[in-house]
């Protein structure tokens, strides 16, 4: 039962019953209340009629005390949801210091001297000030007691039995406290309702947005923007964005980089009554993880490299690119007597020997080209958007000039050379398979002509 209901219960209680406070311990008979006499029965008929209403189907119990806090009204409710005696109204209704005597002697109020605790009740009880709390008995029960003061003098007090409620919030709060995120709920005005403190660090949340109570999505989306939370732009714009795409109640989920370099997993669902769910994962490790696992997958363990899978995927769309006039050359580089060094040095120096030779491939190429080992000492060049024979022969001469001076290997200067094919799109070919052919064809026309130069691959003239 909300509180709104509980207010309306007592103004009809209050406007029935405040003016008839009778003695103390006179009864009317009633098969569920237990009353005090309150007054000329026939004058007061209708609106017991209208009070017994009120009582039968009010979902808790219900107290009335006059100005010296004697008990003059109980519902059966009451006894049930209080677990009180037969006995403790044996000689009619009860005060309140006995009330508080009784639940003192049984535990209700905890550990603690019985007279004391007494005493410490009736304090708070004299000052006649409404209150409203929550009070879980040692069964267990957890209790919403409702007090409110009557204009003439008097206290009346509800109990509603919220164990179940009490223990839904206590079960959402441990979900708050234990969900592996950041968790914020709004409601159908799009006002938060609720937020984890995993969520408030998470997005490192300022604490003067809080200061106010629960934010608005508006005002958090605003605060988002001012941070630089959604890159560069116009705040206002980007603010009344967002509000436009959430006004859908659309679920969505998607991937959101801060700016401090953390990826967030966002996903949104709309509650029933329009209401907003939105749950955030912090996945930056896991796409690091994703991203490494991707880049070994593609590229070679030694030289860090592309590998013959990137190669054949590039050389691919390369070709595709050359059909609609995007001309490019295919470099097919093989070590000359790499097998040699390997032999004479061991293979740790001729790992470390390709290690640097990648490292001088990676100097010689534009961000457009693509360079890959495709083999132990094989090596390969996609290189795009050239103007003909001329700009693949000038790389050519680079890679043959470069990978020609010494390298020092742990103190020992090796020397090596390179040798080099040429195949060249559209002109040799437009289709990626043939194209490498031939440029290992080209290749092995560079070898037997010496080592240390390039082949241009050319079309038989017949």
């Amino acid at each position: 039962m909300t509180h709104n209901t509980l207010q309306q219960a007592h103004d009809s209680i209050d406007n029935n019953v405040e003016n008839h406070i009778a003695d103390k311990n006179a009864a009317f008979p009633h098969n569920t209340l237990t009353y005090s006499r309150l007054g000329n029965l026939e004058e007061l008929a209708e609106r017991v009629e209208l009070f017994e209403c009120v009582m039968e189907y009010f979902p808790g119990g219900i107290a009335l005390f006059d100005a010296d806090l004697n008990m003059v009204l109980c519902n059966e409710a009451l006894k049930r949801i209080l677990e009180y005696p037969d006995s403790l109204f044996e000689d009619g209704l009860p005060n309140m210091k006995q009330i508080f005597q009784f639940n003192a002697e049984r535990g209700e109020y905890g550990d603690g001297d019985v007279d004391q605790l007494v005493a410490d009740k009736m304090a708070l009880a004299d000052l006649m000030a409404p209150h409203l709390y929550q009070r879980e008995r040692p069964n267990g029960t957890v209790v919403e007691v409702r007090g409110v003061p009557l204009a003439k003098g008097g206290f009346l007090t509800t109990y509603i039995d919220v164990t179940e409620q009490h223990a839904r919030s206590r079960q959402l709060e441990t979900l708050l406290e234990n969900f592996p995120g950041g968790l914020s709920l709004f409601d159908k005005n799009l006002k938060m309702v609720l937020i984890n403190d995993q969520l408030k660090e998470m997005l490192d949340y300022p604490k003067e947005l809080f200061v106010n109570g629960m934010p608005s999505l508006e005002d958090l989306f605003r605060s988002n923007a001012q941070r630089g939370e959604y890159g560069g732009g116009d705040v206002e714009e980007q603010v009344s964005h967002r509000m436009e795409l959430v006004r859908l109640r659309e679920s969505h989920a998607y991937d959101r980089q801060r700016p401090n370099g953390v990826v967030l997993e966002v996903r949104g669902v709309p509650l029933e009554g329009s209401g907003f769910l939105t749950t955030y994962c912090d996945i930056t490790e896991h796409r690091k993880s994703q991203a490494m696992v991707h880049h070994l997958a593609n590229h070679d363990a030694l030289t860090d490299l592309p590998n013959r899978s990137v190669f054949q995927e590039r050389l691919e769309l390369a070709v595709a690119q050359a059909k609609r006039g995007y001309h490019m050359a295919l470099h097919c580089i093989d070590l000359d007597n790499f097998k040699t060094i390997n032999d004479t040095y061991g293979h740790t120096v001729g790992d470390k020997l390709l290690k640097e030779i990648a490292e001088r491939f990676k100097h010689l190429k534009r961000d457009t080209d693509t360079i890959a080992r495709i083999g132990g000492d094989e090596f390969v060049i996609i290189q795009v958007g050239i103007n003909g024979a001329t700009g693949a022969e000038i790389l050519a001469h680079r890679v043959i000039k470069t990978l020609s001076e010494p390298f020092d290997i742990d103190g020992q200067t090796i020397q090596i050379s390179a040798s080099v094919g040429i195949a060249l799109a559209p002109d040799s070919s437009e289709d990626g398979a043939e194209l490498y052919k031939l440029a290992d064809s080209a290749l092995l026309d560079s070898k037997k002509d010496g080592r240390s130069r390039f082949t241009l691959y050319k079309k038989p003239v017949f």
